[in-house]
């Protein structure tokens, strides 16, 4: 496959990962309110507390294997499908030892996570057997085959959503238990479809070399995840303890409206990932300078379409009462766009196996956002928040870049463009954040906007359209 058919094979695999990560958040988005309805306050929080320790606990029982996949690809050609399921053995393995051990403890486990016994079994079968679905994504995204990735994706959200619904609505019993099943039953029946599969190819094997390798690169990578989680919940604890859980209401809310764009950006960079690790191992830079420009101009038109809508969106989703918190909007999307930007030099560092960078980076800036926090939140309340998670990711974004140029010595990257697409994001989400009074301005520059971008991304556009139309034809 030549240089041409792998970039639009790419683009293409990169799209359609775009679209369905924003449809399968999309439909979490929008059957939101039907859980909250159907579940009383307690029982909703129940399950977001086993979604929480599911999303924390994740990357310890599994060691952040998947993170190696992309580079592992390029170290040993040819047999992604074999290291993967070496990988996959080894964390299984990982996360058996932990389930088993744990279970000896339920007891004080179910007072510290404040989870019941049913949860915490959920909770094991959730963690032994949902990684072997993240791998088998992590095989078809690396090999460019969308479609299985897409009906992966389309699979887990919308079983989990229907098979909960059934459970609730049409059985007697606790209805978080069965909210919970919904989420894992469908993970645990495609996992062992996966594995049957697996186990009957050969491909999951004991190769100790593959274990070495992937460790190697993943461990360090826990610290990161940790940091990660560190730098996105320490802003809500500090409100809660200076301000109460009221604001904390308020401040999540803004927060959740952000996380539509980290999903967005999320997608498009690993949608870019699997072409980057190749295109960067045989150092064809000018290429990768030349197609991250379109993304990170993208990145800076959803940024600024996110605080354009904010009024209605906050209107839609949170009501009145939750206006308030209109202010924390434009430095939580300013904080979105550095992180967007500092993850394409996280991408160098994962390249060349220096994932400790990527832990010491994350950590630097946990420990900034605790510190600004302790300063600001006691004297400006649940706002300053917002802004020292925007100094925290400015911060990630300094460190990552002099990490790359200076240490590294990677210098891949036009510094202008990328520090440049934050300053335009900055500046137009502030001028932006003066228009939430005067709707009639506010709605002319959305629209100025639009069309800029519609002109800017005509190409593309086009592109899209006459392959439509052939297909019709």
């Amino acid at each position: 496959m030549d240089d041409k058919e792998r970039g639009k094979l790419a683009a293409r695999a990169g799209s359609w990962f775009v679209v369905s990560s924003i449809v399968v958040k999309l439909a979490a988005l929008i059957t939101t309110p039907i859980f909250t309805r159907i579940l009383t306050k307690t029982e909703y929080g129940n399950v977001a507390t086993f979604i929480s320790w599911s999303s924390l606990l994740y990357a310890f029982c599994i060691l952040d294997l998947p993170s190696s996949t992309g580079r592992a690809k390029l170290d040993y050609p040819g047999k992604l499908r074999e290291y993967i399921g070496s990988v996959q053995l080894l964390a299984a393995m990982i996360t058996g030892v932990i389930v088993v051990t744990a279970s000896f403890f339920l007891s004080k486990l179910t007072g510290f996570m404040e989870l019941d016994v049913t949860e915490l079994l959920l909770l094991g079968a959730y963690m032994f057997f949902s990684p072997a679905i993240t791998f088998r994504q992590l095989s078809y995204r690396y090999q460019y085959q969308y479609k299985q990735n897409i009906a992966i994706a389309l699979y887990t959200t919308f079983s989990s959503l229907l098979l909960s619904l059934f459970l609730i609505l049409c059985l007697d019993g606790n209805r978080e238990h069965f909210r919970i099943l919904g989420i894992v039953l469908p993970s645990v029946v495609l996992s062992l479809v996966f594995w049957i599969q697996d186990l009957m190819k050969g491909r999951v094997r004991v190769n100790t070399q593959y274990w070495k390798y992937g460790l190697a690169i993943s461990v360090p990578l826990v610290l990161h995840k940790v940091a990660a989680s560190v730098l996105t919940q320490s802003d809500r604890l500090f409100i809660t303890k200076y301000q109460g859980s009221e604001y904390t209401a308020l401040y999540t809310l803004v927060y959740s409206y952000s996380i539509l764009i980290t999903t967005i950006t999320t997608a498009i960079n690993d949608g870019w990932l699997p072409w980057f690790h190749d295109t960067f191992f045989e150092k064809k830079y000018d290429q990768i300078r030349k197609n991250v420009k379109p993304l990170l101009i993208l990145g800076a038109y959803i940024g600024l379409a996110c605080v354009a809508l904010a009024p209605e969106a906050i209107l839609v989703l949170g009501g009145k009462d939750y206006m308030d918190a209109i202010g924390c909007v434009a430095p939580i999307v300013i904080g979105v766009i550095c992180q967007y930007v500092y993850t394409h030099y996280v991408n160098i560092e994962i390249h060349l196996k220096k994932t400790y960078y990527v832990s010491l980076g994350t950590t630097i800036a946990a420990v900034t956002n605790i510190v600004l926090n302790w300063i600001f939140v006691p004297q400006f309340g649940f706002v300053a928040a917002a802004y020292t998670t925007l100094v925290s990711y400015f911060v990630l974004m300094i460190v990552h870049s002099l990490i790359a140029k200076k240490i590294l010595h990677v210098n891949i990257y036009d510094e202008r463009l990328m520090f440049g697409v934050v300053l335009v994001v900055a500046a137009g989400a502030i001028g932006l954040q003066w228009t939430y009074d005067h709707p009639v301005i506010r709605y002319s520059i959305t629209a100025v906007g639009f069309l800029s971008f519609l002109y800017y991304f005509r190409g593309y556009i086009r592109g899209i359209l006459k392959k439509k139309r052939r297909k019709g034809a």
